[in-house]
């Protein structure tokens, strides 16, 4: 059998099957000794009790025999001291032991005259009967032998109750392994139902359909499963749209570039390849062109990794001069050739927790991002400052700015402003995209603050080290 649902199911009977088994044995090896003993007990109990009571007080123990005598359905008799019969209990004759004056029964007599208690069993001559018959002797209250009382058991009624209770045991073995059966096979489809519904989800996200999700809702192992599984094919579905974005994106942006590039070897090759001043123009734009291909493919492959989630982090103490200092001093030529003013300014020497190749780059990316949206004669500000446990780094330019309705998407793939004075769109539009993925694999707060025609601010926020707390 190698499904769970028939594995549980067998376990499950096999189970109640041994805890019925053990039951029958004990009700058939021990019920009726325990049974028997339990009552003999109980008798004796009582007629020791009686035994105590003062021989003056014979009205009182005649009271007491004549109860146990019907309440027990046995035969009762108190013997003197000499033998003869003071009380004897009327019970019928199916109650009583064959009296039978034989040695076994004179002795049990003399046994119990001479102070002494005697427990003896006897089997009916013609019926086979069991009795047992228990003896008590009976002091005065001087502490003298006045007697004794002879109680005459019949086991008859023992074994017919231990037969009745083997018969509604079986009875019930028959309803218990029905009603198991039924109950086993029950519980073993509901416990295996939401197992092959996992296995369905599998299958199909194994087949590409990543939008397969288990509906259990239970709180137990097969639910945390459940949400293992929806958990991965929300992962695999990233992992496939990053892919198509990759394919559709890197197909769209390189479609461009190639086209020109092709052209310009076209003319290269057919019209100009005799004229100097025309070749090193076209060959000029060519490697334009190569460069500018190189950095979208770096910066989409950079883009990706980013949202793969699958970023290292060397994290560190880093003075914020380090992470400033060198990246201004790149763009500084930039800026003067292009008229603008480039300052850095702030709590240069507070010491943050930061991956500084990677808030570097952000730096990079941030700069030559306001370079281009910023006309002559601009200003473009660097700037660190302490915020409680963090310090808040900005980059603030006076550039055309950004529409209220173009600031949701700034941090998107693809996303591109116009150079300043021109109509012309620069950049991958990745830039912003990947300072979003470095930022946040960092769990740094960052944002943009913005107004059309006035300038632009992009900050973000590092944590100080425990040292400068």
């Amino acid at each position: 059998m190698r499904s769970i649902r028939g594995k549980l199911w067998l376990g499950m009977m096999t189970l109640v099957g041994v805890v019925l088994a053990l039951l029958w044995l004990l009700q058939i090896v021990f019920l009726e000794d325990f049974y028997t003993n339990l009552r003999i007990s109980d008798v004796k109990r009582r007629v020791n009790s009686i035994a105590q009571v003062e021989e003056g007080n014979a009205q009182s123990i005649i009271d007491e025999l004549d109860r146990l005598a019907y309440t027990h359905g046995l035969t009762l008799e108190w013997v003197d001291a000499t033998g003869q019969s003071v009380y004897l209990s009327a019970a019928d004759s199916a109650r009583q032991i064959p009296q039978l004056r034989n040695v076994a029964w004179r002795e049990l007599y003399q046994r119990v005259l001479s102070g002494n208690s005697v427990e003896m069993s006897f089997v009916h001559h013609r019926f086979g009967n069991k009795y047992t018959v228990i003896g008590v002797p009976v002091y005065g209250a001087t502490g003298d032998l006045a007697g004794g009382i002879i109680a005459t058991v019949p086991m008859a009624a023992v074994s017919e109750t231990a037969d009745i209770l083997k018969r509604q045991l079986g009875y019930i073995t028959v309803a218990l392994l029905v009603v198991t059966g039924l109950l086993s096979l029950w519980l073993s489809r509901s416990f295996t139902k939401p197992v092959l519904h996992i296995r369905q989800v599998a299958v199909a996200m194994a087949n590409g359909d990543f939008s397969a999700r288990a509906s259990v809702k239970s709180a137990d192992e097969i639910g945390m499963l459940a949400n293992a599984i929806n958990y991965l094919g929300e992962q695999l579905a990233k992992i496939e749209q990053l892919r198509r974005d990759l394919v559709a994106n890197v197909s769209h942006e390189l479609r461009t570039p190639l086209s020109v590039i092709r052209g310009y070897a076209e003319t290269i090759r057919d019209i100009t390849g005799d004229e100097p001043e025309q070749r090193e123009v076209q060959l000029e734009i060519i490697i334009e062109e190569t460069e500018r291909l190189a950095d979208m493919v770096n910066d989409t492959l950079q883009l990706a990794l980013l949202q793969s989630g699958n970023v290292h982090l060397d994290l560190r103490e880093v003075v914020v001069s380090e992470l400033l200092e060198d990246a201004v001093k790149q763009y500084e030529i930039m800026a003067e050739q292009s008229n603008i003013g480039l300052t850095l300014e702030g709590a240069l020497e507070v010491i943050v927790i930061a991956d500084e190749a990677k808030i570097v780059q952000v730096m990079h990316n941030l700069l030559q991002n306001s370079l281009h949206y910023t006309g002559a004669t601009g200003q473009i500000a660097v700037r660190a400052n302490v915020i409680g446990q963090s310090v808040r780094i900005s980059v603030s330019d006076t550039g055309l700015g950004i529409a209220e309705s173009d600031l949701p998407h700034v941090w998107d793939k693809y996303y591109k402003g116009k150079r300043a004075g021109s109509n012309e769109h620069v950049g991958t539009g990745l830039g912003l995209a990947i300072v979003k993925g470095i930022l946040e694999a960092h769990n740094a707060k960052y944002g943009v603050d913005s107004q059309l025609g006035e300038g632009t601010t992009v900050w973000f926020e590092l944590r100080k080290a425990c040292s400068q707390s």
